[in-house]
């Protein structure tokens, strides 16, 4: 095609300013000053939401990160607090399989020597005590690449808190660590 014949498309294409949608990550804890298993998981969701904002954004997709401090039994269960540390993106937990082992820094928070199971990680044949960065901004691209299939949910209130839950609440704990 001649050079005078081909269309020139130059200043015809707008640009299509993408409709702005949101995921919504929110980290339910019970502690974010001295749980081992809280602590770092909060601050590698910081990270792994930082370095998923840009790309987020040439996305038209809004990252909204939301810290929920869970202090007593009765907000547990109006939560759905199952096990602490919780991610949810969308109100959906990222990890369905919920495992736990045993915390010994709630433990000491929940006084007495309680015997504290707190979540625990799987992640491609490793079990990690903290969720590791990786997991994290898999689950923010999945759902990110994924966002009109998963609206904002809110979870259905428990009829009861989980035994472990029970326990570390019944132990006279403050408002801190992961139950």
């Amino acid at each position: 095609m001649d050079e005078k014949k081909r269309p020139s498309f130059v200043g015809k294409l707008q640009p299509m300013a993408p409709s702005r949608r949101t995921l919504t990550i929110e980290l339910l804890v019970i502690d974010m000053k001295t749980c081992t298993r809280c602590v770092p998981t909060g601050a590698r969701l910081a990270e792994a939401v930082r370095l998923l904002t840009p790309i987020a954004e040439s996305l038209g997709i809004e990252l909204v990160e939301r810290m929920t401090l869970v202090g007593t039994p009765g907000e547990a269960r109006r939560r759905a607090l199952v096990s602490s540390p919780t991610i949810r993106i969308n109100g959906r937990d990222i990890a369905q399989d919920i495992r736990e082992s045993r915390c010994e820094s709630c433990g000491e928070i929940a006084g007495g020597g309680a015997a504290i199971d707190c979540r625990e990680w799987h992640y491609k044949g490793t079990v990690y005590s903290a969720a590791p960065l990786p997991m994290l901004l898999e689950a923010i691209m999945r759902a990110m690449l994924d966002i009109d299939a998963i609206p904002m949910v809110e979870p259905r209130p428990l009829a009861e808190l989980p035994d472990n839950l029970v326990r570390f609440f019944r132990g006279g704990a403050s408002p801190s660590c992961c139950g």
